[in-house]
């Protein structure tokens, strides 16, 4: 795949970014034309790629999911059709070229799918449910297919055990840990269903806290079973709406509206620190500082140990990975895609503007980010997000594309014109 360069970092100082616009307005027309003018020039000179490396065959209903190697296709129940739900698993090779044959096809069951699929240890699981059926998790062997287990609720990894979570209807929610292989319970927790929130590692879900509104806080470890710490940390006064979320070393309580932020440490439930922001809609780790996001748009970069606000950004939104002292943050553009840039992380500068863009796939932070954007008639661009070198580059144009993509560590799975998926190998 060619490498084509699409800008250079900035090191000189840069003004601070302008206030958010409204989603509708998108980006100011200096900055799309000058875009434009490098697509245009780009799309004459990039290669363009055909046919794809692997082709999949699919319905304009299915739905697929792209896990490491392999992907898998769910096509829902069409009662009208007489059809059932299908799951069917393909393994993409590491060289060759033309259409996929399945490793296995396996009917799901009547509840059908409708919330995600994804493979742990050596089970693929399938979350389903729909508005008249409760929410339930099917568990299938990743190499037959044969269904091993269903059970009720949605499960998240949590080491090398699985996490349930049964949350719905007005009844308190319980906890459980499932294993894989069996779907056997070990150990189960009930909880509050309107206060319970989750502490996520790089290995899935470690502690689980429980915050209702007035009484004991409680922390347990996810992968035991055991209660580590319980506290009332507002003894004497009256019941209030709150918030909570588990941040690294933190636990986050937002009161008043989302306006306060109180944090305490997670181990001992010890009081660190509280500021007022406005309305927060979340809290998250960006790099050594703590980012909170507004509701409306807008961002606050946090000392961890003080709570003491180090910069604020009224036009970005959220913060995608944080990159030897840079972050890459995302805020509204145009249409199905958003505004990029990079950011000094220690003072919020801006130090590249890397232009609109989708960005497919998740954000570990070991991967790197991979955006799209539609060229002329059916291709698409396909860049690298380069936060360290605050640059965007080319790696492939794509010819006979719609869109609706999907992006890993090393492939790229999007839908194709003609209909079904093709899957292209990204180059390192």
């Amino acid at each position: 795949m060619a490498l084509i360069d699409l800008g250079d970092v900035r090191e000189e100082p840069a003004p601070e970014p302008p206030r958010r616009p409204p989603r509708t307005v998108g980006r100011p027309a200096r900055v799309a034309a000058a875009l434009v003018l490098t697509l245009v020039s780009l799309a004459g000179a990039a290669p363009v790629t055909a046919p794809a490396s692997f082709t999949v065959p699919a319905r304009s209903t299915t739905t697929a999911y792209l896990q490491g190697d392999r992907l898998f296709l769910l096509d829902p129940a069409d009662a009208p059709a007489g059809r059932g739900g299908q799951l069917t698993a393909y393994a993409v090779p590491e060289a060759g070229d033309g259409p996929l044959a399945p490793l296995w096809r396996t009917p799901l069951p009547a509840a059908g799918a409708d919330g995600a699929v994804f493979v742990h240890r050596d089970v693929v699981l399938v979350t389903g449910g729909s508005v008249d059926r409760p929410r339930r998790v099917f568990a299938f062997d990743l190499g037959t297919g044969r269904l091993r287990w269903e059970r009720p609720g949605h499960v998240a990894p949590a080491g090398n055990a699985l996490l349930a979570v049964e949350n719905e209807g007005e009844e308190p929610g319980r906890v459980s840990s499932v294993d894989p292989a069996t779907g056997r319970v070990g150990w189960s927790v009930a909880t509050p269903v309107e206060a319970t929130t989750y502490r996520f590692r790089p290995d899935g879900v470690d502690r689980i806290v429980a915050s209702p509104s007035s009484g004991q806080i409680e922390v347990w470890d996810a992968r035991s079973g055991v209660r580590l710490r319980s506290a009332d940390l507002r003894p004497g006064e009256l019941p209030v709406h709150q918030r909570s979320q588990s941040v690294d070393e933190l636990l986050l309580m937002l009161r008043d509206n989302a306006a306060l932020v109180t944090a305490y440490g997670l181990d001992e439930l010890e009081r660190r620190w509280e500021i007022r922001l406005g309305l927060v809609a979340y809290l998250a780790a960006c790099g050594p500082l703590l980012c909170a996001y507004g509701q409306t748009g807008g961002m606050w970069a946090l000392d961890r140990a003080t709570g003491d606000v180090r910069w604020r950004a009224t036009r970005w939104h959220e913060t995608l990975v944080e990159r030897e002292g840079r972050m890459l943050v995302r805020g509204p553009g145009s249409g199905a895609q958003d505004s990029f840039a990079v950011l000094d992380t220690a003072t919020g500068r801006a130090v590249a503007d890397l232009g609109t863009w989708e960005v497919s796939g998740r954000y570990p932070a070991e991967d790197r980010l991979i955006g799209l954007r539609p060229a002329d008639g059916d291709r698409l661009f396909v860049a690298e997000l380069d936060v360290a070198g605050g640059r965007t580059r080319v790696l492939e144009v794509l010819a006979g594309v719609t869109g609706d993509c999907q992006a890993g560590p090393r492939l790229l799975l999007c839908r194709r014109s003609g209909g079904g998926f093709g899957i292209w190998r990204l180059n390192r």
